[in-house]
């Protein structure tokens, strides 16, 4: 019988997504070592650059958690699950991904609070360049909104788990965590 795995249904996504967020970061780090070289060589620097990073790393970090919440690549602490068998430890496992589903709804609430009253409705743009900051927002906030869904995922897998006494989830996450 073939158990349901969200890695496999949504790893793919995820990873592409992660893949975005690294390019991203890619850039700007490739941006700011040229805003470096040109303040040095020329005194010229490449305006707005900081305008551009500070926004920018909200959705960069924003595209990682898709990956790290189906993956499991967060910090769990198992020995308390450990010294109290594999049922213990299985249900454990599905409190922590309630916690973590509670707490990405949390953060997906105050996103889009911050996103629509602070950066939206008053018109936030950029210090030197004036570009407006809430598209960017928008993209982020969107990002935190999927994570839960892909949590509600993950979470309905661990429950799954837990009911049949399947200790593969755990042992899969220590080995390849």
């Amino acid at each position: 019988m073939r158990t349901f795995d969200s890695r496999e249904l949504l790893g793919r996504g995820t990873h592409w997504t992660a893949l975005i967020g690294a390019v991203a970061i890619m850039i700007v780090a490739v941006t700011i070592c040229a805003d470096v070289l040109l303040r040095w060589l020329f005194n010229a620097p490449i305006l707005g650059v900081d305008d551009l990073g500070q926004f920018n790393l909200a959705v960069i970090v924003s595209c990682f958690f898709p990956m790290c919440l189906v993956g499991g690549h967060n910090i769990t602490v198992r020995f308390l699950g450990k010294s109290l068998g594999t049922r213990a430890s299985l249900w454990l496992e599905v409190f922590g991904h309630v916690c973590t589903l509670l707490i990405f709804v949390l953060f997906a609430w105050q996103f889009f609070r911050f996103t629509l009253y602070d950066v939206t409705l008053t018109g936030l743009s950029t210090t030197v360049l004036q570009v407006p900051q809430a598209p960017w927002w928008w993209v982020s906030t969107a990002l935190m909104w999927v994570c839960v869904p892909l949590q509600a995922i993950v979470l309905f897998e661990s429950v799954l788990r837990a009911i049949r006494l399947d200790p593969r989830s755990v042992q899969d996450s220590v080995e390849t965590g």
